[in-house]
């Protein structure tokens, strides 16, 4: 484990989602495997028709047989890891703190009282961080990267939105009704795969009323990083196939750090 590692609290209900949800979990890892590896395509060959057909066939067949376990991010996106630690970190530090909001609304001895207590502690936490993120100063709207990978696009506003309904799934009911509940959510996350129309809202604020209404900083947080990952893959758009689309790659990613608050410093230049 090193500095840079996020180490999540512990608790009781670290791994409650695994132990208790397990559809649901192994969903939730392909969706982490296909998001890491997404990033580290276009970090290499950019956005486009090709990487677009590619990912969404690889994540497709991933969800045929969708891994036990959340990936390690820096093998499955290894390039990113190196050549843009910043942005990689957030987003490695998102992913956990993602996970623990879910494991611990899943927790077999969750009470409103104890939730809140847990949720405002691992706040406090992931806000101290140096990756965490925080709102930026600018915004660019996506528009590119959405129209030259439509499908990878619409794969992932549906995990996004997975993410966002497994947290109102567990954070509306009790434990009692929670297996009902999460079962009808994984149904309708395999059949929106076959889908070719845009998914509903994926946004916490309106896929997670509960959650917004409850924990308005945990739900803002979560839409950000959201945001903070279609921002990313739009200043991958040209990948670094050739010197030059490097330069414009590094140099629009090196934007989006300092847009979003983020040490500059190691990313690109190789």
């Amino acid at each position: 484990m090193t500095a840079e590692e996020p180490y999540p609290p512990k608790g009781s209900y670290n791994n409650s989602v695994h132990r208790f949800f397990p559809d649901l979990d192994a969903r939730l890892n392909a969706v982490r495997y296909g998001r890491w590896r997404a990033l580290e395509t276009a970090w290499i060959s950019g956005v486009n028709a090709e990487t677009d057909h590619v990912f969404a066939n690889s994540l497709k067949a991933l969800l045929k047989d969708p891994p036990r376990f959340v990936p390690e991010a820096n093998l499955v996106a290894p390039r990113v890891a190196r050549d843009a630690g910043p942005i990689f970190h957030a987003l490695r530090w998102g992913q956990v703190f993602e996970q623990q909001i879910l494991d611990i609304l899943a927790a077999p001895d969750a009470s409103a009282r104890t939730t809140e207590e847990r949720l405002t502690r691992l706040y406090d936490l992931y806000r101290r961080e140096r990756w965490a993120l925080t709102e930026p100063e600018q915004e660019r709207p996506p528009a590119e990267a959405l129209l030259a990978a439509p499908a990878s696009a619409h794969l992932l506003q549906v995990g996004t939105r997975l993410f966002a309904l497994a947290a109102e799934d567990l954070a509306a009911a009790d434990f009692g009704q929670q297996r009902w509940r999460v079962r009808k959510t994984v149904d309708e996350f395999d059949q929106s795969f076959a889908l070719e129309s845009a998914p509903e809202d994926a946004r916490y604020r309106t896929a997670a009323p509960t959650v917004f209404d409850r924990f308005p900083q945990i739900a803002e947080a979560l839409d950000r990083l959201a945001r903070f990952r279609g921002a990313l893959f739009e200043a991958l758009v040209p990948g670094g196939q050739t010197p030059q689309a490097r330069r414009q790659r590094d140099e629009a990613v090196r934007n989006l750090a300092r847009d979003w608050r983020l040490p500059v410093e190691g990313i690109g230049g190789r």
